[in-house]
């Protein structure tokens, strides 16, 4: 889908398996950078490069055009093509260093997070080649400049994107969706990069990882708001439910889940180490 003349978005389907009775259905969105080379913004799962090349190939460029791939974080439907269109094409591969030893060592990622359905999102970790730290203004091509901005919460190291020319900001997985799976590692520093996203106001259009594109500032505003409510909606659940003894591992999780009204797949440790975080500080 062309969003400007520069920046195009592949929606890519697939599906977290959390029981072998149950799945749960998602999408995430990769970028393409057109320029005078290729940019690639978030990889997809396991197998997302064959979508991404084909688009590539239908607006009548090359694969081999593709010289830098871009990480906003280092969960599995994010990286889980890196290695395979790091080999195809020899790119450079761009992250942030807080998110380093998980692409480098996915063994390690599912040891310390441990995502149903891992392996069939991502198999292969990818050797970074450039360390962000937030903070820095990059050309990515001839006439197509951005900034990298902090936004961390539902990874250590999970940052937005501001397309300076092209006025449009893509936050990956830095916003809440109200009513969505809760998965962050940290609330407290989403609460705050939700607020760093809202003052943000020189862009037009706003992409993520998990909406259609929001081209109206209003329907934007309500996303972010929607989200933060969410957010704070939940934590007062978790601050109810986490307070008292548990009788199993997920049984405060259960209690959670079920008072917000959410899907009853929610239930899972994934979830659990999210809603743990609201009292670690």
């Amino acid at each position: 889908m062309e969003i400007t003349k520069n920046i195009h978005l592949q929606k890519i389907d697939f599906s977290v398996q959390i029981s072998p009775e149950k799945s749960l259905p998602r999408f995430v969105n990769s970028l393409i950078v057109f320029g005078e080379s290729i940019t690639i913004i978030d990889s997809g799962v396991k197998g997302s490069y064959k979508l991404i090349y084909d688009y590539i190939e239908k607006n009548n460029r090359k694969i081999s055009e593709i010289k830098t791939l871009i990480l906003s974080h280092s969960h599995p439907d994010h990286i889980g093509s890196a290695k395979r269109i790091k080999m195809d094409t020899g790119c450079r591969v761009i992250s942030h260093l807080h998110e380093k030893d998980w692409m480098e060592n996915v063994d390690l990622q599912f040891k310390n997070r441990p995502v149903p359905g891992f392996y069939s999102l991502v198999d292969e970790s990818v050797e970074l080649d450039e360390l962000l730290a937030g903070g820095e203004s990059l050309e990515l091509d001839k006439d197509i400049h951005i900034s990298i901005i902090n936004t961390p919460g539902h990874s250590k190291g999970s940052f937005s994107i501001l397309f300076k020319e092209d006025a449009v900001l893509f936050t990956a997985d830095s916003l809440p969706l109200a009513n969505d799976i809760p998965t962050y590692d940290n609330y407290l520093d989403l609460k705050d990069s939700i607020l760093t996203i809202k003052s943000i106001s020189d862009y037009k259009i706003l992409l993520s990882s998990w909406t259609t594109p929001l081209f109206d500032k209003s329907e934007i505003l309500r996303l972010i708001i929607d989200g933060e409510n969410y957010l704070n909606k939940l934590d007062i659940a978790v601050k109810e439910y986490y307070s008292q003894n548990e009788l199993n591992a997920l049984e405060n999780c259960a209690k959670v889940i079920k008072t917000m009204n959410l899907p009853l797949v929610f239930i899972n440790p994934l979830v659990d180490r999210a809603f743990r975080t609201h009292s670690e500080h």
